[in-house]
């Protein structure tokens, strides 16, 4: 194999693979990205054996073959050559990889690649096109809500439902929920449980795409869901059970609803996380909600620390009330939210709470109060 390309096209399509190399694999083969020619292009890609990556850069092709090449060895050796010439890339039969640049020559040892394991096509079926930018920002407004619980497998990932015409996500970690939905202009059915290192990576590669990029392509077979992002495909196994019930969760009623700005509520929740404690589950974490006509003072107190309260004006005329909440769920919920408002719905300081943007009925968030 004997190919040329330029610096920047190469960092282009390393940076794209190299997050999903493997770093702490028993296999050494994981520690490599395939480097190999496809029709007239270059085809880089990598796996872990969960998530893979792959896309095409533009070269010239003296010879055609492939090779799996290490990884950050590769990408450091390249990111210090300089851009004023041209690469030449050449492997041989015995694995030696030979890198020249200029008046720069090295040489690194790779391995065979039908050593590296088989990475899967896109699915055929059962897929569809979405805006990338509503994409991305569905992962957004759901992924923050997954939970962090290893042992509660099932919850750590967001959860896609697609039936009809509609695309809906939700995400919880059994104290909070966030669920968003979109029309889509064709009709699919399918479900699937996205793990949340899929789900950042897919929004890394979303963010470094091409602005020109408009749509992208969504897939989901029996086993996995891919994306394809331009000249990038992304590919992820899937969370294996059964998604608890959101449904059941979220408040079909609320006793009281209160329009909140958004800006000055995420400012004063901001101020009184200060004086919260560290730790989540402990009561001192709390922030108090205090609702009263035309005002909602939001306060904390620690024991040894200090304590502080902020009031925001509102238009309230319910009796009293009193909700603590973690102020990182509340803070979280508020960054995610589109527009200045935002419609607080509650019953009582046990029952969960929403906050759902006030001109957007398709994404709502649910929060557990705390007991204190």
């Amino acid at each position: 194999m004997k190919v040329i390309c330029g610096k920047d096209e190469l960092m282009k399509g390393v940076q794209t693979i190299l997050p999903v190399v493997s770093s702490k694999s028993t296999l050494p083969v994981l520690s490599n990205f395939m480097f190999e020619t496809e029709v007239d292009k270059i085809k880089l890609s990598s796996t872990d054996l969960e998530i893979a990556v792959k896309c095409h850069i533009k070269g010239e092709i003296a010879q055609e073959g492939g090779i799996t090449i290490p990884a950050k060895r590769f990408a450091d050796i390249i990111k210090e050559l300089s851009s004023d010439a041209d690469i030449e890339i050449q492997a041989d039969d015995t694995n030696q990889i030979n890198i020249k640049s200029g008046k720069s020559r090295f040489t690194l040892m790779g391995i065979s690649k039908s050593e590296y394991p088989v990475i899967p096509e896109f699915p055929k079926e059962n897929n569809f096109i979405i805006k990338k930018d509503i994409f991305a920002s569905m992962l957004k407004k759901t992924v923050f809500a997954v939970s962090k619980d290893s042992q509660r497998y099932v919850l750590n990932g967001v959860y896609f439902i697609a039936e009809e015409d509609s695309l809906k996500m939700v995400a919880t970690d059994g104290r909070r929920l966030a669920y968003v939905t979109e029309g889509l202009g064709t009709k699919i059915k399918g479900k699937a449980i996205i793990p949340t290192k899929a789900v950042n990576d897919m929004l890394r590669l979303i963010s470094a795409s091409d602005s020109k990029i408009e749509d992208i392509k969504i897939g989901i077979a029996e086993n996995q869901c891919a994306a394809e992002i331009g000249d990038i495909t992304f590919l992820s196994t899937l969370i294996e059970g059964i998604f608890p019930n959101y449904e059941q969760v979220i408040p079909k009623k609320s006793e009281s609803k209160v329009k909140l700005s958004v800006k000055d509520t995420l400012t004063a929740v901001k101020q009184m996380a200060l004086l919260s404690g560290d730790k989540l589950s402990d009561r001192s974490s709390a922030v108090k909600f205090y609702l009263s006509p035309n005002m909602l003072r939001i306060s904390a107190s620690t024991a040894g620390l200090g304590s502080g309260e902020v009031e925001v004006e509102i238009d309230y005329k319910g009796e009293p009330t009193e909700i603590n909440f973690n102020p990182n769920f509340i803070k979280e919920v508020l960054q995610n939210i589109d527009g200045d408002f935002t419609n607080f719905e509650f019953t009582n300081a046990l029952n969960p709470a929403t906050l759902a943007p006030e001109q957007d009925k398709n994404y709502i968030c649910v929060v557990m109060p705390m007991r204190v």
